[in-house]
């Protein structure tokens, strides 16, 4: 009996012993922490190695087995690894597709408290009086607003009939300004219309060019270009309906030879499915009387354009019992489309 006793409690003595082999060690105090990060700058979605470097008071590795907990201010780290045989313990740092400095922070705790950090590779470790040890280390994920290039981009024309065609300009520059250098792609994409290339090359002063065809849908194209990291550079492109016929119009259609009289002439322009052209330059024409300033107008959302003509009698030629006033507009085609109304002199 007295020996299975014996052996009872030599066992729970041998259980107890292993379980504190078995705890988890702790930096003793005065213990110091190093932290480095590879590479320190990464992409939007890329990985950074991070490396902690452990130290015991006496210059030798910290204990085996030592958590050291982390924490990001951006993007996502391991939240725990353990100190190797080496002294050292590594985790890895992944961009989540968010911009900006990532702020990593290591920490370990101390056995009595009051440790003193080591000196991060930012330079910017922090001591702790409440028994723990803590480091930290940036890392730039994407670009910086000091680093990241710039991108301008217009089209000419900036309104285009259905069919049409706008040459798209892009400026690429570095973040100091200088042109960015030859043979750089830049991401185009276009809202409407088909771009001649999605991916046109920087040439050595820095510009880049597409060409859009407008189709044969009307509406408005947004055109958008990206360099690297550079943020997106937009400008839009009008594509009109395409003006299929013109008809003009006066009122009155008849005047007097011998008095000054004001003529309304009107243009509808309409396209292929009849509805109204807005926004159709119509010019008019007349070999009698005078339009003022201008002789030309744009058709509204009715597709309507109008102008006034004033005859007076010394403008009618002798012997002229009629004349024609014209009204033109260009088609998708680029052919004018033209339509006449008489006005008779008595």
């Amino acid at each position: 009996m007295k020996y299975a006793v014996r052996s009872l409690l030599l066992s729970i003595l041998a259980v107890a012993a292993l379980s504190c082999d078995k705890a988890t060690p702790t930096a003793p105090s005065g213990s110091t922490l190093a932290i480095t990060a590879n590479p320190a700058k990464i992409g939007l979605n890329g990985r950074s190695t991070i490396t902690i470097i452990g130290r015991q008071p006496n210059g030798s590795p910290m204990r085996e087995g030592t958590e050291i907990r982390l924490s990001s201010s951006l993007g996502t780290v391991d939240p725990l690894v353990l100190i190797g045989s080496d002294g050292n313990a590594t985790a890895t740092l992944r961009g989540d597709g968010r911009k900006g400095a990532a702020t990593v922070t290591a920490q370990t705790g101390t056995v009595s408290g009051g440790g003193s950090g080591g000196a991060g590779a930012s330079g910017g470790s922090t001591g702790s009086s409440s028994g723990s040890l803590s480091v930290t280390t940036t890392v730039q994920i994407g670009e910086s607003d000091d680093t990241k290039p710039t991108v301008l981009i217009s089209a000419s024309p900036a309104t285009v009939p259905v069919g049409g065609t706008s040459t798209i300009t892009i400026i690429a520059r570095n973040s100091d300004g200088s042109p960015a250098a030859s043979g750089q792609t830049v991401l185009l994409t276009s809202s409407l219309g088909i771009l001649s290339t999605s991916r046109p090359q920087t040439r050595s002063d820095g510009t880049a060019t597409a060409t859009l065809s407008a189709g044969n849908e009307a509406g408005t194209a947004k055109i958008t270009a990206i360099l690297g990291s550079s943020e997106a550079a937009t400008t839009d492109v009008t594509i009109r309906d395409a003006a299929t016929s013109i008809f003009a119009d006066a009122d009155p259609k008849q005047i007097q030879d011998d008095a000054t009289t004001t003529i309304k002439v009107t243009a509808v322009v309409r396209n292929a499915q009849g509805l109204p052209v807005a926004a159709a330059l119509v010019q008019f024409v007349s070999v009698v009387g005078s339009f003022g300033t201008s002789s030309v107008d744009f058709t509204d959302s009715s597709g309507v354009a109008e102008i006034t003509l004033t005859v007076r009698p010394q403008d009618i030629p002798d012997g002229t019992t009629s004349f024609k006033v014209s009204a033109n507009t260009s088609s998708g085609t680029g052919a004018p489309l033209k339509s006449e109304v008489t006005i008779t002199v008595v």
